[in-house]
């Protein structure tokens, strides 16, 4: 190879070197730029987290590890009693509902009224208005049996109107019970995560301080 082709393929391979120096350089640059935006980052968020434990005013057990107030313990741990409680409540109440509507409010008995709404309406309308019963079964064609039906059921002695509402069953609130459930265990993993994000972070902020430098 002559002198002047292999000073000329040297002048190709330097700049192509000096290409992929600036290159190299300008993605250093921008990566350190990246590193720097996530430190604060980081330190923004672990100042965010140091707010959380102050407001929730948590207690620092040993170095580095939270806990929360005992205090607020207590009152979810109150809560979580009561919550319970009312479970087992609801399931007791239920399990006797058939058998208290069956012994102390039993369904209603007896023919149901030969008379449509409007004309019981109508009894009732007659009846308050001072009508006797015997004037009212023969104004309207009803007997007077069912008359008397009508005007007992409404003053609450008839024996139809001795049934009071049912007891009905108290349906359990899965999805409350279910928000409450995903709540208190977010509650009893925030120390824990806490610790973990404080010291991760702490590490990261040490680590790009110290990159490049």
């Amino acid at each position: 190879m002559e002198p002047a082709e292999r000073i000329a393929e040297l002048e190709a391979e330097l700049r192509q070197r000096d290409t992929k120096i600036k290159q190299l350089t300008s993605e250093r640059d921008e990566a350190q730029e990246l590193v720097d935006r996530m430190r604060e980052h980081t330190e923004d968020h672990n100042r965010i987290i140091e707010e959380w434990i102050e407001v929730f005013r948590m207690q620092e057990k040993e170095h580095g590890v939270w806990i929360f107030d005992s205090s607020q313990s207590e009152l979810w741990d109150e809560y979580d009693a009561l919550w319970s409680e009312h479970q087992k409540l609801l399931r007791e109440w239920n399990k006797f509902v058939g058998e208290d509507n069956v012994t102390v409010s039993p369904r209603e008995r007896g023919w149901p009224i030969a008379a449509s709404a409007a004309q019981q309406a109508d009894v009732r309308k007659r009846r308050k208005a001072g009508a006797s019963l015997r004037q009212i079964a023969s104004v309207t064609s009803l007997s007077l049996r069912t008359v008397c039906t009508i005007v007992e059921k409404t003053n609450g002695r008839g024996r139809t109107s001795k049934r009071t509402n049912e007891v009905r069953r108290q349906a359990f609130d899965r999805l409350r019970a279910a928000d409450y459930r995903a709540r208190k265990k977010g509650r009893d993993r925030l120390p824990q995560q806490i610790n973990e994000q404080l010291k991760t972070g702490a590490k990261l902020v040490r680590a790009a301080k110290g990159l490049g430098r």
